[in-house]
């Protein structure tokens, strides 16, 4: 497999992960007196996460004709006309990639300004 393939099919496996966890996030910054501040941070990475996500499965099907199915909690098979394989990660793997992930869209090269919601 090469190297820009692995790294849209780990995007592809990540960034629902990074979705998911930031979503969780919001829920609970909900209940923040200065909420609107975070919020908005929280909503632009959000969005930015779920088209650089839209984007990875465009490349994916179009470019490299790719398929990903998840077989199990941590384990994915994907398929090309040509080749397939598995790739299994651990928890703590998948836990590093999902933290880098948000890591970068929050305050690293992935970052986008953002409104602050109004509502003190």
């Amino acid at each position: 497999m090469n190297d820009e393939r692995e790294k849209i099919l780990h995007n592809y496996i990540s960034l629902p992960l990074a979705i998911k966890v930031l979503k969780h996030d919001r829920k609970q910054f909900l209940d923040f007196k200065m909420s609107n501040v975070y919020l908005g941070k929280l909503d632009s990475s959000i969005t930015q996460l779920q088209k650089d996500m839209n984007e990875a499965k465009k490349l994916m099907y179009t470019k490299y004709h790719v398929d990903v199915k998840q077989i199990g909690s941590v384990s994915y098979k994907w398929e090309s006309q040509y080749d397939s394989g598995t790739m299994v990660y651990t928890p703590d793997q998948l836990k590093a990639m999902t933290a880098d992930i948000v890591r970068q869209y929050l305050y690293g090269d992935k970052a986008k300004d953002f409104r602050a919601k109004e509502g003190w």
